[in-house]
């Protein structure tokens, strides 16, 4: 990961039979389909899904097909939501800080790649299968592929299953293991025709029992380029949301900052998640993580008031501290012209029944 580095919040949408889930790893078998588990599928459509994490500014979402009959679920995703590259000016079209919106994997190859870009995939397709012809890494076939889309927009899917003491790439839909091995040598390999990787743990997914710590711990120092994990994270409410504002007080600045972005990240979770499905009611939960930002940014304006304070307090002039104990009612406070302004209904009443005035002659 490139350096500062930091983690993010990103969605994904699940495809299987043109329906969104959430599928427990491993348990997705083409020879037993009876097999398979979920934890939980969507009413909502994956244009549904997509016109979410637009309306919330969630980036860099992945659209996953698996398996076949996913296409037209895809294509609707990716037009709910389509790539910044289709409706940008050809000034913007070479910049590389654009942040991306939808990412599209499952069936893609040299083939179909340029037609899922032009389809809306926002910058980046990402791609498996394709390179391990019969389970056996082919270098020949990434590079043509970055040689056809260019290395920005492709990501190389490394998803993989614990084999030992080591990590081993797994392919079509996690059911065949590779010949290559998730390590330093073979990432930095596959980084010099790629922009971005992602990782699934195939043996947590699904599974919501905690993360493979040790595979995250190793990809944080063997990686170069931008990796998404994912596999194994437990609700969010298990997550640490409620803060009190005495255990604030002695945090550094930066300890602050970090937590009040922690926080955002987990709301944002709790926000797809609520809409999404799954467990029970996510609105306590958002309310309680509501409260513990709020907590954040009080403690952070207070020690920025404080420090203020403390640089004036020899100073000749010091700055007015317009946050007064009235500072509520003087904003609140309406102008002359607000204060005179009619509804629509008065204005009717006051020209339909108009206030009629008699003089008496004593």
């Amino acid at each position: 990961m490139s350096s500062p580095r930091r983690s993010v919040f990103r969605p994904c949408i699940d495809l299987h039979n043109g329906q969104v889930k959430q599928i427990v790893g491993g348990t997705l078998s083409d020879s037993a389909p009876d097999t398979l588990r979920t934890n939980f599928v969507a009413k909502q459509s994956a244009g549904e899904f997509a016109e979410i994490y637009r309306k919330n500014n969630l980036t860099g979402a992945h659209v996953i097909k698996l398996g076949p009959g996913n296409d037209a679920a895809a294509k609707e995703a990716l037009t709910a939501w389509p790539g910044a590259y289709l409706h940008l000016t050809h000034d913007y079209q070479n910049r590389t800080d654009f942040p991306d919106r939808l990412q599209i994997g499952g069936g893609i190859n040299e083939d179909n790649a340029k037609g899922w870009l032009d389809a809306g995939a926002s910058k980046q397709v990402i791609v498996t299968s394709y390179l391990f012809p019969g389970g056996v890494f082919s270098l020949e076939r990434l590079k043509a592929l970055s040689t056809a889309i260019g290395k920005d927009k492709l990501v190389v899917d490394v998803s993989c299953r614990r084999r030992g003491d080591k990590w081993l790439v797994a392919m079509n839909k996690w059911q065949d293991i590779t010949d290559m091995e998730v390590c330093k040598e073979n990432l930095d390999l596959l980084a010099e025709y790629c922009s971005e990787f992602l990782v699934h743990a195939a043996d947590v997914e699904g599974l919501c029992q905690g993360i493979d710590e040790e595979l995250v711990k190793k990809l944080g120092e063997w990686v170069t380029i931008p990796t998404t994990y994912a596999g194994g994270a437990k609700d969010p409410s298990k997550m640490p949301g409620k803060v009190k504002a005495y255990e604030l007080q002695s945090k550094s600045k930066n300890d602050l900052a970090k937590q009040l972005s922690e926080l955002k990240q987990e709301l944002l979770t709790l926000r797809v998640q609520k809409i999404a499905g799954g467990s029970a009611s996510k609105l306590t939960k958002i309310n309680t993580v509501r409260k513990s930002i709020a907590r954040v940014l009080t403690v952070m304006n207070q020690k920025a008031r404080q420090n203020l304070l403390e640089y004036y307090k020899d100073k000749k002039y010091l700055p007015l501290d317009l946050r007064t104990k009235k500072t509520r009612a003087i904003r609140r406070r309406l102008t002359k012209r607000e204060a005179s302004l009619k509804t629509l209904k008065q204005r009717k009443k006051d020209q339909n029944f108009p206030v009629r005035k008699y003089a008496v002659r004593a």
